[in-house]
């Protein structure tokens, strides 16, 4: 039997300007779930991280040290400009099983000393 992936994500916008907002839920589904963990202390520049290929992933979670200072970019390649995630936030990336990337980068501004980042592949 298959490992499966159920994601869930669900919160509230509140006293924006624009008033509330309700967000979800929205799930994220795999019915072949990868479950692999990377936990890597960034440093400073380009991080390339492997996707596991087997079985394929759907997504991943790329959760930051919640003491981190250092800003963290998530790029294609290590020459991107890639989008600024931030210091200590956690990120839910979702792709295709049948055309996830092969890697990806996580590039630090400076070496997070002692500091482990956390990768769940589902």
């Amino acid at each position: 039997m298959a490992a499966t992936a159920s994601i869930l994500i669900q919160g509230t916008i509140s006293d924006a300007p624009t008033g509330g907002r309700t967000i979800g839920p929205i799930t994220l589904t795999s019915s072949s779930a990868n479950g692999e963990v990377q936990r890597i202390v960034l440093q400073a520049g380009a991080n390339t991280i492997t996707t596991p290929t087997v079985p394929a992933t759907s997504g991943c979670i790329i959760k930051l040290p919640s003491t981190n200072t250092s800003v963290t970019t998530l790029k294609g390649v290590a020459g991107d400009t890639g989008i600024a995630i931030g210091k200590v936030t956690t990120l839910v990336l979702n792709w295709d099983s049948t055309a996830a990337p092969a890697s990806f980068v996580l590039s630090s501004v400076s070496t997070q000393t002692g500091l482990v980042t956390e990768i769940v592949f589902f």
